[in-house]
């Protein structure tokens, strides 16, 4: 049996310092417990868009995504949970789960933007997105993190293995 909790991705904001490390999903009706209505000085969570610029515009093809573009857009999640399998595991730089585990999704790994100096930048987490990502309901606004495509860079690697520049697969296994 398949259970599964859906809701929107969520992080830090791209433009602020501190903030956890982490991307989260949250479920689509929250649950409270008390409450302040003030802005004291907090740690604070947004929601989470894909960001596909330049090259990688059309690289989560139209025809994967139903004809939507991608690019700020809110990015949906799932938890899952399968009674029989008591493991999961996300294996990156794969398209296939080892022998024995079975294949929940695939598509490409993606986190926080690394390169621009100039925002204070957050680790996040590496998410696999479903090759044929969904796009959740809701507005973007200059608060959310953004999903970038996640690059591999080459020389401790071995560049022969893993080409300089390119994308990195995923595969989220169970057992």
């Amino acid at each position: 049996m398949l259970r599964e909790i859906s809701g929107y991705l969520a992080s830090h904001h791209h433009l602020h310092g501190g903030g956890g490390s982490n991307i989260l999903c949250l479920p689509e009706t929250p649950q409270w417990r008390n409450h302040s209505a003030g802005r004291p000085n907090s740690g604070w969570l947004y929601g989470t868009a894909y960001y596909l610029a330049g090259d990688h515009v059309n690289f989560l093809s139209t025809a994967n995504t139903g004809g939507r573009q991608l690019s700020e857009k809110p990015a949906p999640c799932a938890v899952c949970y399968v009674q029989q399998r008591s493991a999961a595991v996300m294996v990156p730089a794969a398209v296939a789960c080892p022998v024995g585990w079975t294949q929940e999704y695939g598509g490409y790994l993606m986190s926080e933007h690394s390169y621009d100096r100039s925002w204070p930048r957050h680790p996040t987490s590496y998410v696999c997105v479903d090759q044929a990502p969904e796009i959740a309901t809701g507005a973007v606004n200059a608060g959310q993190a953004w999903l970038y495509l996640v690059k591999v860079g080459c020389g401790t690697l071995p560049c022969s293995q893993f080409p300089d520049g390119w994308e990195l697969a995923c595969v989220v296994c169970s057992k």
